[in-house]
């Protein structure tokens, strides 16, 4: 894909500002909905909203423009992102000396400190004091990133927290539909699971039982998820290339197209993995609100929403 010139980049930055805010209408109505509801069940506690986006989709855009909409309407919402949990570095570092090549960089669940981001919901959940929003930064160390500390602290009554992540929300899959994946995997002509091909069976198994602490820490405390959907994963490869060409034609640091194919590949058995279970089970969440708790939105490959519907 050839690289982008300032004008198509002011094009597309236009175009992108003008799908975000009709994104961002489209979100608000269901928060503010489901934020009625949660107050009628839960008092003074916030409602909690997970944002599931592949990388490049907009998920972090939206989610600051989202709570910045729902601020000026008197809404108070605070959002962070499932990067900001990222491992410190020595933690990281002994995860990658494991041996299993997803985990030799962050990314992949079993990159992150699962424990901060609970106790984290957990404080906002409660209302009742300052809470410190985990950060992280991806320069340090050479690229490599660690912990910093907090920049923001959520301050009390907090009505919505909005909590955003690649693979937030995908559920670990049990024995035998791994076995099917596994099978659908090593067969002969198979193009629908060519990234986790590169992978071991047990690299595969790692990072699919690390989604169980996920799954049993985090998700329970989520009311509402917003889900913004891809009909082919691949497309992440040309979003992710238009971001480092932005940055490129900002003068900024960026990546190579080797460096970034590498990037992304790592990520990609995640989305095989975890997006067609996603689409059969649903999401995992706190059980206190009516249905719908969903929201999916349908991408194109534009980043356009296409179509909505809440799938149960």
């Amino acid at each position: 894909m050839p690289a982008i010139t300032g004008l198509d980049l002011a094009r597309r930055q236009r175009a992108v500002q003008a799908h975000v805010a009709d994104r961002v209408r489209q979100v608000a109505r269901f928060v503010v909905r489901k934020l009625g509801e949660k107050r009628a069940v839960a008092g003074g506690a916030p409602l909690v909203v997970g944002v599931c986006g592949p990388q490049g989709s907009g998920k972090t855009t939206m989610v600051r423009a989202l709570a910045a909409h729902l601020r000026a309407r008197s809404v108070a919402a605070v959002g962070f992102s499932l990067d900001d949990l990222y491992l410190a570095a020595a933690d990281q570092e002994r995860v990658a000396r494991g041996g299993n090549p997803l985990l030799r960089f962050r990314g992949q669940p079993g990159t992150h400190d699962v424990e901060l981001g609970r106790a984290t919901l957990a404080s906002l959940l409660r209302n009742s004091a300052p809470t410190p929003l985990p950060a992280y930064d991806k320069s340090l160390r050479g690229g490599r990133g660690d912990r910093v500390p907090p920049r923001e602290w959520a301050q009390p009554p907090v009505d919505v927290v909005l909590l955003e992540g690649w693979c937030l929300g995908f559920r670990a899959l049990d024995a035998p539909a791994f076995a099917r994946f596994i099978a659908a995997v090593r067969a002969s002509g198979d193009v629908l699971h060519r990234h986790s091909r590169r992978y071991s069976d047990a690299s595969l198994a790692e990072v699919n039982a690390n989604l169980r602490a996920y799954e049993s820490a985090l998700y329970p405390l989520i009311d509402a998820w917003v889900w913004l959907r891809v009909s082919d994963a691949d497309v992440v490869f040309r979003w992710r290339k238009e971001q480092e060409d932005a940055l490129a034609a900002s003068g900024r640091p960026s990546l190579s197209d080797a460096q970034l194919e590498d990037f992304i590949a790592r990520f990609m058995p995640g989305y095989e993995m975890a997006l067609p279970a996603l689409d059969a089970r649903g999401f995992v969440s706190s059980g206190l609100l009516p249905a719908p708790t969903t929201l999916r939105l349908h991408l194109d490959l534009d980043r356009c929403v296409v179509g909505l519907d809440h799938p149960q």
